[in-house]
């Protein structure tokens, strides 16, 4: 089917979700940073859920995960569950990324190349 022009054009949608749901996964790590740096530490108390709930970093952490779960689900139908999940591991790259330009996150050497043996097996998944 991907010899097709549907095919080609179904193979780039694809692409471009996976995309949008990389970077709606680091918009969503990059909120919880936000989030837990202005809420502070969790307490089993009305107040605190108060302040959780109506925070506006948790706020789009909860619309950046939604919204990403419901575009994986478009991802996931189309090529399955196992290929589409390797696909979608991209979004570990883009949040990695994101934690460490954003909000000062440090990686070390293995860390980075566990990176980039992620950026070339979704390459190669998508080739095929």
């Amino acid at each position: 089917m991907l010899n097709t022009a549907w095919g080609k054009s179904m193979g780039a949608l694809i692409w471009v979700l996976n995309i949008l749901v990389a970077l709606l996964a680091a918009i969503n790590a990059i909120a919880w940073g936000y989030t837990i740096r202005e809420v502070g530490d969790p307490q089993l108390s009305l107040s605190f859920l108060l302040k959780l709930v109506f925070n506006k970093w948790f706020i789009l952490a909860m619309m950046s995960a939604f919204t990403a779960a419901l575009l994986s689900y478009i991802v996931l139908r189309e090529l399955g569950v196992l290929a589409g999940r390797f696909f979608l591991s991209l979004s570990v790259v883009t949040t990695v990324v994101a934690c460490t330009l954003i909000l000062g996150e440090q990686l070390t050497l293995k860390q980075w190349i566990g990176l980039v043996l992620i950026i070339v097996g979704v390459i190669l998944v998508g080739r095929w």
